[in-house]
């Protein structure tokens, strides 16, 4: 990864780039090229793609990207974009060509586990009518490399019984409309490759019965505060300051299926109705350290949320 700036803690070691090609980074893809927990020394993303990954532009009325040169569909990984780097590092891309919308991502580290990611988007043309909402949304990718595990695993709530509420999600395949969803165990916690184990012997359990959830988990209507994954005995924990304006997207093979499936533990920014010229921020925070059960992770989201 000679080249990409890098950010450090005590946990890790994350190197930044943009969307130009470089070494086994390819071209079309931004964000964390590699995240590699200390003592582990394996890109937790797969190498040639990455994570945190600013993917696609959507505002209400405007029509599909197309870049006449490759036929590329996705323009933030197309267009212009710049590091800038010091003690955080920043993506910077200009108002692009199709959506005319500007980004800034800033990442930096905090010890001992923490990587943050903070988002500002601004919207410089309506594609809509006025009196129209001019809803914004942008899907943000995490191409995680062979995981034993692809389930991502969520709890609505942060109050009660810390082993109360857990589910584990997965689809069938990535065009699968609907999630395969099970409860984890409330009378025990689980360890990292526990969890696998369980999902495979638990009976998956219809939304309906999911009295818990005030809607479908995985929905694109449901705010998202956090959901962890399990990188072999690591901790993938995704937190979210806003999550009035965040959606959870899934993949159980976003990033290949072969040699073996690569899941994409991702989320989507959403905004109901977007000015322009103002910029909107999203605050972001993962966690990457041994996992230490489902007490931890919430210890962890609660730190966060100051709540």
């Amino acid at each position: 990864m000679n080249g990409f700036p890098k950010l450090e803690t005590e946990a890790f070691t994350a190197y930044v780039a943009d969307n130009r090609a470089q070494g086994v980074h390819r071209s079309g893809y931004n964000g964390v090229a590699a995240l590699i927990p200390n003592g582990y020394g394996n890109n937790l993303f797969v190498p040639s793609y990455a994570g945190l990954n600013y993917e696609t532009i959507g505002l209400s009325g405007l029509g599909p990207y197309h870049e006449v040169a490759n036929g590329f569909k996705f323009e933030p990984r197309r267009e212009e974009m710049q590091v800038e780097a010091s003690e955080s590092v920043a993506l910077v891309q200009p108002e692009t060509s199709h959506a005319h919308v500007s980004a800034q991502i800033d990442f930096r580290v905090e010890e001992p586990h923490y990587l943050h990611q903070r988002i500002e988007i601004t919207a410089h043309q309506r594609f809509c009518d006025e009196g129209e909402k001019n809803t914004f949304r942008s899907l943000w990718a995490s191409y995680m490399h062979m995981p034993p595990d692809r389930h991502i695993y969520m709890r609505e709530g942060l109050d009660g019984d810390v082993l109360d509420g857990w589910i584990g999600m997965t689809k069938a395949d990535h065009s699968a409309r609907e999630y395969s969803v099970s409860r984890l165990p409330s009378d025990r916690d689980l360890t990292a490759g526990e969890h696998l184990e369980w999902m495979q012997s638990a009976d998956a359990v219809s939304v309906d019965d999911l009295t818990d959830w005030d809607a479908e988990p995985g929905a694109s209507q449901t705010p998202l505060t956090f959901y962890y994954g399990l990188c072999h005995d690591y901790l993938f924990l995704m937190m979210f300051k806003q999550p009035e304006g965040v959606r959870l997207a899934y993949s159980p093979c976003g990033g290949g299926q072969e040699p073996r499936w690569s899941p994409a533990w991702d989320y989507v920014l959403h905004c109901e109705d977007m000015d322009l010229n103002t910029p909107y921020v999203w605050d972001v925070c993962l966690v990457v350290k041994p996992f230490g059960g489902r007490g931890d992770v919430l210890d962890e989201v609660r730190g966060y949320l100051g709540v």
